[in-house]
């Protein structure tokens, strides 16, 4: 049995922070508009005239909870260009928690190479490589209340984070909207001519590569302040200079007792895909953002230490690998309110896995039967258990960056397949293709035949039934059917039917 503590803050539109998101919901009835008239179909032909909702939105890669990248800090790092967040190890997310408390320390008070040394012998803890230290500064604490929480924290300085460095520990976060002092102190004291007081912290990656995960929530939700796994996993955002994550520390008697190696199972949100909406990734680079930061602070360019890049994002909720939840297949289920993507327990999202392999046995277009289930679970010799999660492989992620036809590489399950799968006490399952259901065009087809039982037949299902999909999922690398756990825990995007994920197997060495 495993408990999960949610460290993430909600992101919504109306948040506090100094970038804005732009969020337009589609509901059930305005998507069946949308669908109708592209698709030339009348929205009375639509079981029950409606659709699945979706949303756009437009927001920054740095906003809420989130992982840096160390090409946020500068182009190159230890002389080398420095990794884009799609490049990090997933590793480099994965480790035991450390806890330290600051909350004692004011804005103004610097956290030091004492105070860390201080916090560590406090708690009669040594860190080892492969820890994440995470810094307790209260920072998040005001952070849906009051919209100057991000001067309300302490942080690091240089010497802190060399002695740090020197513990064997090159990955932290905070609770803080930054890991550096509060950005005002900071821009004070620079702006008086001390270069060198202007995030300290983020230009260390120029020299050391390392990275941290800011906005943490929740740290006082944690049993102590070591004894747990963190697990940070950025969405894999393609040349992102950071990127969200569903911060979680998860104890786990399976984790402790196994060496586990991480298997990445995600497609990216990527700019120019072949999914049927665009994403678009603007990133302002170091040079761009050291120009405005001159303009805002009337200073002559040369004066201005680099800054971070950062990325605009311009996607949709269904982008790259997903969660659709409750509330994406209808806005109720059996009469009683859908849920949202926040509103669902992280306990279903890390468990015990199966991978069904239908990619040499099926072809685009084919479905996938009860009996082919079950046969291939007996085949690779697993019984499924309430709770499992199931992956469904079919080759299609094979095609998602090369095949303008991606969507039409679908294998669709058949829903008596699918309702057995729920009958075990599955409540996700994920594939590799663009959905669950197949391909598009034979579904219209049935529909336009007036066979409405015929048409995304699963997802209607989740007007009856209490379950989740993953979507667009990398499943090449498993190689193995079970005996493996997947972790696959869904931003948290406040009242919204999907979600992005970045997808892991965490499989015993």
């Amino acid at each position: 049995m495993s408990k999960i503590y949610d460290l993430s803050v909600t992101l919504r539109p109306d948040h506090l922070e100094n970038s804005e998101l732009q969020l337009n919901r589609v509901t059930h009835a305005e998507a069946a508009r949308i669908f109708a008239k592209r698709f030339l179909i009348k929205v009375s032909d639509l079981p029950g005239g409606s659709f699945f909702s979706t949303e756009r939105i437009e927001l920054r890669s740095h906003l809420g909870t989130h992982f840096d990248a160390p090409y946020h800090f500068y182009p190159t790092s230890e002389g080398r260009p420095a990794k884009f967040i799609d490049e990090v190890p997933l590793e480099w997310g994965f480790g035991d928690g450390v806890v330290l408390d600051f909350r004692h320390k004011k804005p103004s008070e610097p956290i030091t190479e004492y105070d860390i040394a201080g916090a560590l012998e406090k708690i009669d803890y040594t860190p080892k490589q492969g820890d994440i230290i995470a810094l307790w500064t209260g920072g998040t604490d005001r952070y849906d209340v009051d919209p100057r929480f991000a001067e309300s924290a302490a942080g690091m300085i240089g010497g802190a984070l060399n002695y740090v460095f020197r513990l064997g520990v090159k990955i932290m976060a905070t609770d803080s909207a930054t890991i550096d002092m509060p950005i005002s102190i900071m821009t004070e004291r620079f702006v008086k001519g001390d270069q060198a007081a202007f995030f300290p912290i983020h230009r260390a990656g120029r020299l050391t590569e390392w990275t941290h995960a800011e906005k943490l929530a929740n740290l006082r939700s944690l049993p102590g302040p070591y004894g747990y796994k963190f697990m940070f996993f950025p969405v894999k955002l393609s040349r992102g200079t950071g990127a969200w994550i569903r911060a979680v520390a998860i104890q786990d008697d399976w984790l402790n007792s196994h060496d586990v190696r991480l298997v990445d199972l995600s497609l990216p949100i990527m700019n120019h895909s072949f999914e049927p909406e665009q994403s678009r990734i603007s990133t302002v680079d170091h040079d761009q953002n050291q120009r405005a930061k001159a303009k805002r602070l009337r200073m002559p360019v040369p004066e201005i230490v680099h800054l971070g890049a950062m990325d605009i994002v311009d996607t949709y909720t269904h982008a790259g690998t997903h969660i659709d939840a409750p509330h994406h297949f209808g806005p109720t289920r059996n009469g009683q309110k859908a849920q949202t993507i926040d509103e669902l327990p992280l306990e279903w999202f890390y468990g015990d896995a199966a991978l069904l392999d239908f990619s040499a046995t099926k072809r685009a277009g084919d479905t996938i039967s009860r009996a082919e289930v079950t046969r291939e679970l007996e085949r690779v010799g697993y019984r499924l258990k309430a709770q499992d999660i199931v992956l469904i492989r079919t080759g299609a992620a094979a095609h998602f960056s090369d095949d303008p036809n991606f969507a039409d590489r679908s294998i669709g399950l058949e829903l008596d397949a699918f309702r057995w799968l729920l009958d075990q006490g599955v409540r996700v399952i994920g594939c590799d293709s663009e959905s669950i259901d197949g391909p598009i065009a034979p579904m219209l087809d049935a529909l336009r035949a007036g066979r409405k039982d015929r048409f995304y037949p699963i997802h209607y299902a989740g007007r009856e039934h209490s379950f989740c999909l993953i979507h667009k999922m990398d499943l090449g690398s498993l190689s193995i059917a079970h005996g493996f756990k997947v972790a696959a825990f869904p931003i948290k995007l406040e009242r919204c039917s999907a979600t992005w994920t970045r997808a892991v197997a965490l499989v015993a060495k």
